[in-house]
This record gives structure tokens, C-alpha cells and sequence, in this order.
């Protein structure tokens, strides 16, 4: 049974390798972004903020929303232990 399972994972893992490695979809998206960053269009510093904020600006404000919202989250549990240890040693 442990043969079987390795073997399959074994194909699997030939088939990842050779037939979706090799497409051209990731080759083309970078192409593209290397070639219309530096445009006068996209009004950015450099390559990786014209990547992130212009072209997944969407995406990037939920992501920053989330972060910003686990830090406040974070920010006020650990406030509202010494808030409540104080009271108690009072």
C-alpha cells in the first residue's frame, strides 16, 4: 500500500513538474507587467509598487485591511490585560 501511495505521488508529481511547469501564462503576466510599469500612465516609484497597489490595488486594500485590523485586535486584548491586571492589583 506504501508503494502504491509513493508511486502516485511519484506520477503526480512528474505530471506537475512537465506539464503545468512549463506554461507559457507566467511568462506572458510578467512580460506585461515589465513592459507597461515604467509607462507614464502608471504614476508609481518603482516596478514592485506599480505591481502591487496599481495592478492588485483591490486585492492589497483587503489584505492591508485584514493586517490592520488582526494589529488593532491584537493592540487592544493585550491594552485590555494590563487595564484589567491593574484594576485587580489596586
Amino acid at each position: 500500500m506504501k508503494v502504491l501511495a509513493l508511486f502516485l505521488l511519484v506520477v503526480l508529481w512528474l505530471i506537475l513538474f512537465f506539464a503545468v511547469g512549463n506554461l507559457p501564462i507566467n511568462e506572458r503576466v510578467s512580460e506585461y507587467y515589465l513592459k507597461d510599469s515604467p509607462s507614464s500612465s502608471i504614476k508609481t516609484a518603482n516596478l514592485v509598487t506599480a505591481i502591487t497597489w496599481d495592478y492588485r490595488g483591490y486585492d492589497t486594500f483587503g489584505e492591508e485591511t485584514i493586517l490592520f485590523t488582526a494589529a488593532v485586535a491584537v493592540s487592544a486584548l493585550m491594552l485590555g490585560g494590563t487595564m484589567n491586571a491593574r484594576k485587580n492589583h489596586e
